[in-house]
């Protein structure tokens, strides 16, 4: 999932589960930073001495291009913030693979709901659990690991309500030298996939993962339901579900904002969110200007540390689930 979901849809679920704009915002920036967390000077620790100096104790969430060339902290990053394990199977990368909402994920889920409003950290706690949370949607059936089970082949796509279907595997045929190059690697996440999974509006299908096709937009809205009844419970509201007009504004967005762009479709969502599209009750001058902005977090100490408290206690949490599955793959230090 993207920008447009991690910030914009989270936003909007929080608001209508009567969350102040401020939470709100602060969840949905702390959902969408864990894409925006990653070390921006790889050759140099002198950012996260810094840190440390100030009590801030930086664990990265997410890797740049070069992290994940040179292999340097993968598993700590995709396994635990973005293909939370399902713990199916029999060998160690098959446990690995992510299912949607599966147990993990509902411990994960448990464990969000035990939040309390009087944790000053609590919107920390929940923007970062619901990015790894709606990521088991997003990202099920890939493993947060360079393995043959991430390969894909046979990859074809198409818009919701186009009949243009593009066959990537029209690209990489069975007697190319790109499929041979495919078949000795092992992909790492669902790179193989490119960006499928992760676009609301889009219908796919691979011969590996989704024989009959998926189709991300009921993916993203099974997602947002769970989510949503959720921040409902956690703000002590009545837990009613989403109901059939906000599951109808949200599937207008879903199938209806249809772009490659990630920057385009989140422009969207914005526009929407600033004129009261979503029938927010008590919409007021903060949703109206409502944006992403990692400097929210970053341009703030005490936010800073707040924020990478709770990252490094979900980290530790996974971690600790995992080895009781007896999956000793994070390392308990970051790694920088």
């Amino acid at each position: 999932m993207d920008l447009d979901y991690h910030y914009g849809t989270i936003y909007v679920l929080s608001r209508w589960a009567k969350f102040c704009s401020a939470n709100a915002n602060m969840i949905a920036t702390s959902s969408q930073f864990v894409d925006d967390n990653y070390d921006t000077n790889p050759f140099s620790d002198a950012e996260e001495e810094e840190n440390i100096a100030q009590g801030v104790h930086v664990r990265y969430s997410c890797q740049n291009m070069w992290g994940n060339v040179t292999g340097k902290g993968n598993c700590e990053v995709w396994i635990p913030f973005h293909f939370l394990p399902g713990l199916v199977g029999e060998s160690s990368d098959e446990k690995l693979v992510c299912k949607k909402n599966g147990a993990l994920a509902k411990k994960l889920a448990a464990r969000l709901l035990e939040t309390t409003l009087d944790n000053s950290d609590f919107s920390f706690r929940l923007g970062i659990g619901l990015h790894v949370y709606a990521d088991t949607w997003a990202h099920q059936e890939f493993a947060g690991i360079n393995a043959t089970l991430n390969r894909v082949q046979s990859l074809i796509f198409a818009r919701q309500g186009s009949r243009l279907e593009k066959a990537i595997g029209e690209l990489i045929g069975s007697d190319s030298i790109l499929s041979k190059l495919v078949e000795m690697m092992n992909p790492l996440g669902h790179a193989a996939a490119v960006h499928c999974p992760d676009m609301p509006f889009l219908w796919w299908k691979s011969g590996e993962h989704f024989r009959e096709g998926r189709k991300n937009w009921d993916e993203f809205m099974e997602a947002s339901a769970e989510i949503f009844k959720l921040l409902q419970s956690v703000s002590c509201e009545p837990v009613t579900g989403l109901s059939e007009r906000q599951q109808n504004l949200l599937m207008a967005c879903f199938k209806g904002i249809q772009s490659e762009d990630i920057n385009t479709r989140y422009e969207e969502w914005l526009q929407r969110i600033h004129r009261n599209y979503f029938e927010f009750d008590d919409f007021n001058g903060e949703d109206a200007t409502a944006a992403y902005s990692s400097g929210t977090i970053l341009n703030d100490l005490n936010f800073r540390r707040q924020f990478y408290n709770e990252l490094n206690d979900h980290f530790d949490w996974v971690r600790q689930e995992l080895l009781a599955a007896g999956l000793d793959v994070l390392k308990s230090e970051p790694i920088y």
